[in-house]
C-alpha cells in the first residue's frame, strides 16, 4: 500500500488505462477474452511498476553507497522506467487497437525480463541480487507464447481459441504469483503476506 502512495501518478495512468481496454473493447465478443486478459495484466503491471519503484527509492534511501556504487541500481532503475512507459503506450493503444497495444505490453515484458540483470531487496544485507536470463527463463518462455498467440489472434486466426488461451494464461500467472506468494509467506510464519 505504501508503494502506491509513493507514486500517485503512475497508479492513476495504469488505472485509467485498465477501465478504458474493457471500456473500449467490450465488442465484438472475440475481443472480450484479449481485453479481459489485457485488464488483468495492467492492474498487475501498475502495481509492479509502483513496486519496483519504491524498491529503486528505498535502496538508494537505505544505503546511498550502495545506489552510487552499484551501477546496477541506476540500470535497473532505468529499465523499469523503459517499461513502464512502453507498458502505458501499449495499454493506451489497446483501446483503440487491441492487437498491437497487447502485443507492444507483451514485448515490454520481453525487453524487462531480458534486460533487467538484478532484483532489488530494499532493507536487506544484499540489496542487490543478481537475477539475468537463466533464472527469467520460464517467463521468457511464458511471454514469448503470449506474444504468439496475440500474433495469431491480430492476424485472425484461431481468435476465440487464442483469446480464451491468452485470458487462461494470465489467469493462471496471477494465480501462481499471488497465491503461490501468499502461501509460501504463511507457511514461512509472516503474518503480513504480499498483497
Amino acid at each position: 500500500m505504501r508503494a502506491a502512495l509513493g507514486n500517485p501518478l503512475i497508479g492513476t495512468l495504469f488505472a485509467v488505462a485498465a477501465v478504458g481496454i474493457l471500456g473500449w473493447n467490450l465488442q465484438p465478443l472475440t475481443s472480450l477474452g484479449v481485453a479481459l486478459a489485457l485488464t488483468l495484466l495492467c492492474i498487475d503491471q501498475g502495481r509492479m511498476a509502483l513496486v519496483d519503484l519504491n524498491s529503486i527509492r528505498q535502496v538508494a534511501l537505505g544505503d546511498p553507497r550502495v545506489a552510487l556504487k552499484d551501477v546496477r541500481v541506476g540500470q535497473f532503475r532505468t529499465v523499469t522506467l523503459i517499461t513502464i512507459a512502453l507498458e502505458l503506450l501499449g495499454f493506451y493503444l489497446a483501446w483503440v487497437q487491441l492487437g498491437l497495444g497487447t502485443a507492444l505490453v507483451l514485448a515490454s515484458q520481453l525487453f524487462f525480463n531480458t534486460a533487467a540483470k538484478v532484483q532489488l531487496y530494499p532493507g536487506s544485507p544484499e540489496p542487490v541480487m543478481p537475477f539475468g536470463v537463466k533464472e527469467r527463463s520460464s517467463v521468457l518462455m511464458a511471454n514469448t507464447v503470449a506474444l504468439g498467440l496475440i500474433a495469431l489472434w491480430q492476424a485472425n486466426l484461431f481468435r476465440q481459441m487464442t483469446a480464451a488461451l491468452l485470458l487462461a494464461m494470465v489467469v493462471a500467472y496471477l494465480a501462481i504469483k499471488y497465491l503461490a506468494t501468499n502461501t509460501d509467506a504463511m507457511a514461512a510464519g509472516d503474518e503480513h503476506p504480499a498483497p
